[in-house]
């Protein structure tokens, strides 16, 4: 391998590794993708270079280090993304290592240099009146307002993540009994959920303006153009119904309100109605039970609340009741 050759295992990292041999997801493979390109501008800003002139041997542990630091105090990465990024400058040095063992030793530095502990953030999620609020103050004559309400009662019914949600499409719905919705998750886990006849009838209402037939390989949400709608526009539709509902109901000012809250909102109904951790585990799709285990650390503190909680002797018709009970 010439000095100057970093193109090629880069190359078979991600078309050979990556794709073939490990069968990563798409989104993975981006993600690696958008690190190491980042990783390079950098390397090329320290050592005043062009990109094509790169070689392997400016890739160094300091350089790593120096771009962690340079993620944190210039990007503003969290520590999450941060450590996201090592992780895919780890993995390229880990294939490297087992194709050109001579590299073993500067693959061996770059290895060593550690994850950033972080602090795990209390999971934020909505008490029974503020969904009814968001709910409420969504316009279910209009096509976008029809489509809002299926949408976030879909995400609530499910805790689905939202990347799950902008892949669906309407052969993943089954209206006839039991209505469900296949998901598929992380690491290309399959799933089934039930869904409420809340969710379909909303779902069907949707539809029906859209003017779909119910057998079409469609997307299920889409945008104002026709398109697939993004995880960005489902951000923003959150964001805006949450803002309005707001006016009616001041708490949420106090919210930061993504996606992930609704998965947390459903995983924390779902406790307060009594079910099982292994039902929510799998309602959810985690992949660990110490996943699952963490939203029974948050409902400890309030004792309260659980005493409210409606329906439980019947989990999934009792969570039924906690969001449409006024």
């Amino acid at each position: 391998m010439a000095k100057t050759d970093i193109a090629t295992p880069i190359r078979g990292f991600f078309e050979q590794h990556l794709l073939s041999q490990r069968g990563l997801s798409g989104h993975t493979v981006l993600a690696y993708r958008d690190a190491l390109k980042l990783f390079l501008e950098f390397v090329c800003h320290r050592h005043r270079k062009n990109c094509t002139a790169l070689t392997l041997e400016d890739l160094t542990a300091d350089t790593v280090r120096g771009f962690m630091d340079h993620l944190e105090r210039v990007r503003k990465n969290s520590v999450p993304t941060r450590n996201a990024r090592l992780a895919a400058i780890h993995a390229f040095f880990n294939y490297l290592a087992s194709i050109e063992p001579r590299h073993l030793a500067q693959a061996q530095s770059i290895l060593a240099v550690p994850f950033k502990r972080q602090t795990r953030r209390v999971a934020e999620y909505l008490e029974r009146e503020e969904m009814l609020k968001v709910f409420a103050g969504i316009d279910g004559q209009t096509l976008q307002g029809q489509r809002d309400d299926a949408l976030l009662r879909l995400l609530y019914n499910t805790g689905m993540r939202v990347q799950e949600l902008v892949d669906l499409d309407l052969k993943h719905l089954r209206f006839s009994r039991p209505c469900s919705v296949r998901i598929f998750g992380k690491r290309r886990k399959e799933r089934t959920c039930p869904l409420w006849k809340e969710t379909v009838a909303a779902i069907k209402a949707y539809l029906g303006k859209r003017g779909v037939r119910m057998d079409e390989a469609t997307p299920l949400f889409i945008n104002r153009e026709g398109n697939r709608l993004t995880r960005f526009g489902v951000r923003y539709i959150i964001a805006r119904r949450v803002s309005k509902a707001a006016s009616t109901c001041p708490s949420l000012l106090t919210r930061r309100v993504t996606p992930h809250t609704f998965r947390h909102t459903t995983a924390m109904h779902l406790l307060q109605s009594n079910v099982d951790l292994n039902m929510i585990r799998s309602w959810l799709g985690h992949a660990s039970m110490e996943t699952t285990n963490g939203y029974v650390e948050i409902d400890l503190g309030d004792e309260t609340q659980n005493a409210q909680v409606v329906g439980k002797t019947d989990p999934v018709q009792g969570q039924r009741r906690m969001f449409l009970a006024g």
